[in-house]
């Protein structure tokens, strides 16, 4: 697994977070519109906007589980902890830092994952 693949889950993550506020807002707007032109159009949006949000839930959970399997096969309980935190749960570094305790800032958790991909990818 790379930086670059999980940095991609990660974002799409937030993408399918983001699109799916933006649709339950639109849903929520079209009802209190009498306007039956205006209606059509709210609903082709909606539909379109569903039909996007569809496709990027199903390439998600396709990398999800792959993912998942990369981190749970980590064998160090506290890095395994980091990973599943920030690609799994999208916490950003400073609460990855903040659900792992110690004395850990977001730049330190952050190195540390940094560092194990970059040591898992020289034994591959």
């Amino acid at each position: 697994m790379t930086k670059g693949e999980l940095r991609q889950f990660y974002y799409l993550n937030r993408e399918i977070i983001n699109d799916t506020e933006e649709l339950v807002g639109l849903k929520i707007r079209s009802r209190g519109e009498a306007n039956s032109r205006w209606e059509r159009e709210q609903e082709e949006l909606i539909a379109k906007r569903e039909a996007e949000l569809v496709k990027k839930v199903k390439k998600g959970k396709k990398m999800r589980d792959e993912i998942g399997r990369y981190i749970n096969s980590i064998e160090d309980s506290f890095v395994r902890q980091i990973f599943r935190y920030r690609f799994m749960k999208c916490m950003s570094w400073e609460k990855v830092a903040y659900m792992v305790g110690g004395c850990n800032s977001a730049d330190s958790v952050r190195k540390i994952a940094e560092r194990f991909l970059k040591k898992q990818n020289k034994k591959v």
